[in-house]
């Protein structure tokens, strides 16, 4: 994944909350499974998971290119959620698209 190409990932998880008022273990779930589906996520389980990892390292902020409701340790805490339901759910299948 190029340099910078997961702030663009992590983003995308980021404006797929805005309508979604408690970021608990039932919105991770129901966004793991959007992603492994590939609805609304079509880069698939992978690419997001990789994209996570790199948000989880990152010491700068992730919520300073959209506007949200939700507050940026909130949304850290969120991908973490989100991280270990994407675990649960290996193995992806693998896609040919």
């Amino acid at each position: 994944m190029p340099r910078d190409d997961w702030k663009g990932l992590v983003n995308q998880i980021l404006y797929g909350l805005i309508f979604t008022a408690e970021l608990d273990d039932a919105a991770a779930a129901r966004m793991a499974e959007a992603m492994v589906e590939r609805r609304s996520f079509g880069a698939g389980p992978r690419v997001y998971a990789a994209a996570i990892a790199r948000a989880r390292r990152h010491r700068g902020p992730l919520t300073d290119e959209l506007p949200t409701p939700h507050d940026e340790e909130r949304f850290r805490e969120f991908l973490e959620l989100l991280a270990v339901q994407l675990d649960a759910r290996r193995p992806w299948r693998r896609t040919t698209s």
